[in-house]
């Protein structure tokens, strides 16, 4: 069972923890923490996730776990859904914010690389089904067409988009 600490608006841990899919009551938010991975050429590594997870496109991400920090959860993820190993140092930092309506904050982040082959990777096919490179357009015509996770869409459009 996966432990979530819980957080107030402002950002500030409440002192409680709950297991993941609890329900969250006003001024509660769990924390989520995710990455765009963006190649020299400017296009984008897009995971579609497994059918099990709504087969939908997004970007690697997840929950930080109970006494985890943002940027711990986002290396483990890349590791855990792409089987990429991936240095903190390498994540470029975007932004942490309230997401309007719904009872979680998001921390973003933002990797550039030079290439990475896909064939290479080790996808978590519980959550992945595949993985793509493809550019801001692509993107956004897979969020006007509702086939993006709609806060990743939202945060790409916002944080991410040149």
């Amino acid at each position: 069972m996966e432990l979530l600490d819980v957080y107030n608006d402002q950002m500030k841990f409440v002192g409680k923890t709950i297991p993941r899919g609890t329900s969250l009551g006003k001024n509660e938010n769990i924390l989520l923490s995710l990455v765009y991975i963006r190649n020299r050429k400017g296009d984008y590594l897009i995971q579609k996730t497994s059918k099990k997870k709504g087969s939908i496109f997004s970007t690697t991400g997840g929950h930080v776990v109970q006494g985890e920090k943002a940027l711990t959860t986002i290396v483990r993820e890349i590791k855990e859904e792409l089987g990429l190993s991936v240095s903190k140092e390498k994540l470029q930092y975007v932004s942490t914010f309230k997401y309007p309506n719904q009872p979680c904050i998001f921390h973003v982040y933002l990797l550039n690389t030079d290439y990475i082959d896909l064939k290479t990777l080790k996808l978590e096919t519980e959550e992945v089904e595949s993985v793509y490179w493809i550019n801001e357009k692509e993107i956004e015509q897979l969020i006007q067409e509702h086939l993006f996770l709609e806060t990743h869409g939202s945060i790409f459009l916002k944080y991410i988009k040149k």
